[in-house]
Order: structure tokens, then sequence, then C-alpha cells
């Protein structure tokens, strides 16, 4: 079986590198990835809305499937801009194309995991934001501050090393908050879930609340949940456990929604 290349999502004030140690990890297995820059985090001056990060994020993926299957990772935000991005690229609606591949598997890393129709916040407000998400409407910015980086991101990471991933930290577009989904990519393509386990306990709770609510929503494609002892970024804590479990969940064919679901408990 050709292995497949990973797309890799990332979240709001984050930037692309923030994947380099999975990246490196992955590579050494022999897989390919890519780490598209989403354009609602960072943007100068910031985005509007989210377009940009959907149309990032549909042609990248549109370019790989047409000769390679995909693994498309969303890591917190993106799961809200990633799920409605993939319309018509899941392996059936590819092949009617006749394009040689398609997105094979969606993993869903601590992140919105939403159905269409989905607004986190009606616009011109920040409904649904918590205290550590710092709004400036005249900027259009939303920013986590230095001191509060660890406790949302690296809970589980030495102080040293949260301060200087905060470093790269990057003001997100207020507006992205305000974009409506109008697809949810995991009722037709196989979808894992990964609950992180020493996030914040609003955000484990959280996850799991969006897990229940997609599947008692109707049709989904929703075949595995995995729960790890990992703060919000395990890509950054545990990248060798990260691309062991993404490598072995893209090895895995899904199953019908409402059987096969698995709930593993991973200390390591």
């Amino acid at each position: 079986m050709t292995r497949p290349t990973f797309v890799l999502l990332h979240g709001a004030w984050h930037v692309p590198q923030c994947w380099n140690l999975l990246v490196s990890e992955l590579h050494k297995a022999g897989y390919a990835t890519e780490t598209p820059a989403l354009p609602s985090s960072g943007s100068v001056p910031p985005t509007p809305d989210w377009t940009g990060d959907i149309d990032t994020i549909r042609n990248t993926v549109s370019k790989l499937v047409v000769d390679q299957d995909v693994v498309v990772v969303m890591h917190s935000f993106s799961g809200m801009t990633g799920g409605t991005a993939l319309d018509g690229l899941d392996k059936e609606s590819c092949q009617s194309k006749g394009w040689k591949g398609g997105v094979v598997r969606l993993i869903y890393l601590v992140a919105f995991l939403v159905p269409e129709g989905f607004q986190h916040s009606p616009p011109g407000t920040r409904d649904n934001m918590v205290p550590e998400m710092k709004t400036d409407l005249e900027k259009g910015t939303v920013v986590v501050l230095p001191e509060d980086a660890k406790d949302m991101f690296y809970q589980d990471l030495d102080d040293e090393t949260a301060a200087d991933l905060a470093k790269d930290l990057r003001p997100h577009s207020f507006a992205s908050y305000w974009g409506t989904t109008d697809h949810a990519a995991w009722r037709i393509i196989p979808t894992t879930y990964i609950v992180t386990l020493n996030d914040r306990p609003s955000t484990v709770d959280a996850c799991r609340h969006l897990i229940d609510a997609a599947k008692a929503s109707g049709h989904h494609k929703i075949d595995r949940v995995i729960e790890v002892e990992a703060g919000h970024s395990p890509f950054i804590s545990k990248p060798e456990w990260t691309a062991k479990t993404l490598i072995e969940e893209a090895k895995r064919d899904g199953v019908s929604a409402g059987k096969g679901l698995a709930i593993s408990l991973l200390s390591t």
C-alpha cells in the first residue's frame, strides 16, 4: 500500500514550525508531510474572515489527491476550517473524477469537531472565548499573552520550554472566529479523535462533548477516540508517540458509523 502524505494544520496563534518535531519523526518513518501556513494566524493586517484558511487547505489537499492518498491532521482551531474545506475531496469523490488519491482519514487532535452551520462566535462579539483570549476589535486580533501560553497550550512542558515556544505565537484574526461551517468532513471520511487528558479540564470536557454531539447528530465516520496523558500540544511534548499514533491510524480501514468505536487510554 502506498504511504499517504500527512497534511498538518496548525491551530490559532501558531505557525507551521510548531510541527517541526513531529515532521522529523514522520520523515524518519518514511512519510511525506505538508504544513501549510494558515493566514488567520499572523497575517498583517489580520484576515477579514477564515476564507483564506479554507482556500489554503483546499488548494494544498487538492494538489496532492490527484495522485496520492492524504491524511489530514487538524489541531484545535483548524478543526473548524479543515472540516469545512474538504468537501468533495474524500476518496470516493476523487476517484469519480479520475484521480488516483483522496483524503482517506481525518485526525482531530484536540480540535473543533463541529457540524454544518457551526459558528464559534456571533460577528462582532467575543462570545465563547476564554479570558486568556485577549481581543482587540479595533486591531481585529485575538492574542494569548506569553504568561498564559503554558496553561493554554503547553501544560506538560517545563517553564523554560513553554516560554521559548510562546515567543513564536502570533496574533490571530478576530473575525476568523465569526465564520460559519458549511461542511462536516467527518460524516464522510473515516475519523480519529485524540483527547489530551492533561489539557485544561474545560478543554477535555469540551472535546468529549463535541464527540458525543457529533455522534448523536446523525451519520458519521468517527471510528476511534484515543485518550492520551498529554497537554494540548502532544506533537511537541510527545512527538514520537504522536507520529506512531498518526501512522497507526493512517493504516487502519474505516468502519461504518456506530461500529468499532474504540477508546484507548495511553499513559506513555
